[in-house]
């Protein structure tokens, strides 16, 4: 075929519609294809949760059944008037305490540490950073003995109980490694020209840390308040280990309740998952969009 055949053929309206329909087919596949991948893990990953869901309004025998049914054959509500009783009530209190007492610590901690860190550099800070950052990639089960140990030598130094209180649970997150890396990032994006204007107005440190570095990185707090609570509203290993009465067990741990060593009260214990669920479902599905706008615009600067 010669040149001019091939340069007719380009500039056919047919051939250019055929081409264009053929891309478009193409796309539409691809789409199609992705859509379809997207929703296969989408069930994969509700399908524990409607599971879950599902067998709390089952009876203890329907839940038994071999092979399962997939929806209640016999609904009730009795599992979760069973559940809700004063102690899990404790529970919620005690989570609430806990997960929000160490948000407030986190916050206040983080961000002025990451203050300091970049509008105050030094080789000493940058140190402290890099040693902050190294003790995060250290699993904390290596050193939750240890860590124990140190609370009670300050409660028998100080005379102030640490085992079974909420500031022993919230003691070891004064200094939240993922907290300080995210706020020191954040502390990037504000010019020092404006602090230095704010000095030059007779504002001291605390007053432009308070007034004016706080308002400038409302959203990478927001984005690590929500973290954190969500990361301490499900933290077991150390509530478990320093809450040694049933009083001051959170939801995590007052689950571990149903379980049994020979025999798990499943109705009860799904029952008690969909309770703790919820709080949480609702407090992300309210807040994301301050996760995303945290780290995704702001946070990861620098």
């Amino acid at each position: 075929m010669s040149s001019t055949t091939q340069a007719e053929l380009s500039t056919d309206p047919t051939v250019a519609a055929r081409r264009w329909s053929a891309a478009k087919t193409r796309r539409a596949l691809g789409h199609a294809a992705l859509y379809l991948g997207l929703a296969a893990a989408a069930l994969v990953f509700f399908m524990p949760f409607y599971w879950v869901i599902v067998a709390s309004f089952k009876t203890p025998a329907e839940l038994r059944e071999i092979p399962p049914t997939w929806w209640p054959q016999t609904f009730t509500f009795a599992n979760y008037s069973e559940v809700w009783r004063a102690a899990f009530a404790r529970y919620f209190l005690n989570s609430f305490i806990y997960s929000g007492g160490t948000t407030l610590v986190v916050l206040l901690t983080s961000s002025l540490i990451g203050y300091v860190l970049v509008k105050d550099p030094s080789r000493f800070g940058n140190m402290v950073f890099w040693f902050i950052l190294a003790a995060s990639m250290v699993p904390f089960v290596t050193y939750l003995l240890p860590l124990f140990n140190i609370l009670l030598r300050i409660q028998r130094w100080t005379g102030i109980p640490m085992v079974n209180t909420y500031w022993g649970m919230i003691l070891p997150w004064l200094v939240f490694p993922f907290g300080v890396f995210l706020m020191r990032q954040a502390m990037f994006s504000i010019p020092d020209d404006l602090l230095d204007a704010a000095r030059i107005d007779g504002a001291r440190e605390w007053g432009l840390y308070w007034r004016i570095v706080l308002p400038l990185v409302r959203h990478n707090l927001a984005a690590l308040a929500i973290i954190v609570f969500i990361f301490k509203y499900d933290d077991l290993l150390w509530p478990l280990v320093v809450a040694q009465r049933t009083e001051m067990y959170p939801v995590t741990v007052g689950l571990v309740e149903y379980v049994g060593q020979f025999f798990v009260e499943y109705h009860l214990f799904t029952t008690a998952a969909v309770l703790v669920i919820i709080p949480i479902f609702i407090i992300y599905l309210t807040l994301q969009r301050f996760i995303i706008e945290g780290i995704a615009t702001q946070g990861l600067k620098g």
